[in-house]
């Protein structure tokens, strides 16, 4: 008996060349196409540890200084499970971006920030356990509302959307994210607080929240937000510049009687007293002061000074 290969008819081959097959994003290839989102992701990350400083201080009434370490690309299953110390999880939105940023925060940073924050010391080791406290979740909406101010501020040169706090989790198994990417980039950041170096917080951005908000990232240039379009500037110009405004001086603003006003007539002289405060107006305003004089057999004005 000899075997032969099933022929396969046109049909199946169409249907063959139309499966989708997946996609190798180049987000972390050096020198791909997308490089430069990843380049920008770094610059966000530089910017961090300052603003978070800023923000985090204001919060807990306490100085500190913030350590944020560059980002290492971790598959998010290995993240999650790695921590044997007890956090929370803080979920925040950038823009319109269905992939979350989540910000682990240690309980041990928690309750020093608590004690902080009631004016007490933090001595290095003391750190609650179990069932979150009232006095520790509303610390959390705290922290919460500096982080998502300190990540708005971080992503501001890149992005005009703010970073908006969405809820937390203390229990990470109540954590779900649907991604097609599984891979994320951890800041891990660290705080020195009452002379004491304590593994604050991991800062998580997914790949595909990146990948989402690329097309308005990857542009061959930036500009700020308030950087003016220079083509319109100077059009603005020019059309400002062709604007008619009238201009008037008033020599004088004399007072008459009533009757005195009817019984002008022809040939009349109204008397002037010379002055060197002759008021120049444009529209309704005064532009300038000067004299009245002569040039060139005309009556000129000159100008003494601007207001």
């Amino acid at each position: 008996m000899t075997n032969s290969k099933p022929s396969t008819t046109s049909s199946e081959a169409s249907a063959e060349e139309n499966i989708a097959t997946p996609v190798s994003h180049s987000l972390l290839k050096k020198g791909g196409p997308d490089g430069i989102l990843l380049s920008a992701y770094k610059k966000v990350e530089k910017k961090l540890d300052g603003v978070l400083k800023l923000y985090l201080s204001n919060v807990i009434d306490c100085e500190m200084k913030v350590e944020v370490g560059e980002s290492a690309k971790l598959l998010f299953k290995d993240w999650l499970a790695a921590p044997d110390t007890e956090s929370v999880y803080l979920e925040f939105q950038l823009g319109a971006s269905e992939r979350p940023i989540l910000v682990r925060v240690s309980r041990i940073f928690l309750s020093a920030s608590v004690d902080c924050f009631f004016g007490g010391q933090f001595d290095g080791e003391a750190h609650s356990s179990g069932d979150l406290k009232q006095s520790e979740i509303a610390m959390i909406n705290r922290l919460a509302g500096a982080i998502a101010a300190g990540l708005s501020d971080a992503w501001s040169t890149l992005f005009d959307s703010p970073v908006r706090y969405s809820r937390y989790f203390h229990d990470k198994d109540d954590i779900d994210l649907d991604l097609d990417d599984e891979n994320v980039l951890v800041s891990a950041s660290f705080v020195h607080l009452s002379g004491h170096r304590i593994a604050a917080m991991d800062v998580v951005q997914t790949l595909d929240g990146l990948i989402a908000i690329e097309p308005q990232l990857n542009r061959p240039h930036h500009r700020e937000a308030n950087e003016v379009d220079p083509v319109w500037k100077a059009n603005l110009k020019d059309s400002v510049e062709q604007i008619y405004m009238p201009v008037r001086s008033v020599l004088a603003r004399p007072t008459m009687q009533l009757s005195e006003l009817a019984r002008l007539a022809v040939g009349d002289i109204l008397p002037v007293a010379p002055t060197d405060n002759v008021p120049l107006i444009v529209g309704d305003r005064v532009f300038a002061h000067g004299s009245i004089g002569e040039q060139n057999g005309g009556v000129a004005f000159k100008i003494k000074q601007f207001l």
